[in-house]
């Protein structure tokens, strides 16, 4: 059974992925802007479905 804190703890594993991928790629490219804020959207949905789970 998939439960809030399950896609909470997947979402920060997804995120470390992530900023590794950020530290790569070139600052000002568009590809870092867009994973940027795909990010910063993926860890407040996370933190809601963390926090909506107490």
């Amino acid at each position: 059974m998939i439960t809030y804190h399950a896609i909470g703890y997947h979402g920060l594993f997804a995120a470390l992925g992530a900023l590794a991928l950020l530290r790569l790629l070139p600052t000002g490219s568009r590809a870092h802007r867009l994973l940027s804020r795909a990010l910063l959207a993926a860890l407040l949905i996370t933190a809601a479905l963390v926090g909506l789970s107490y």
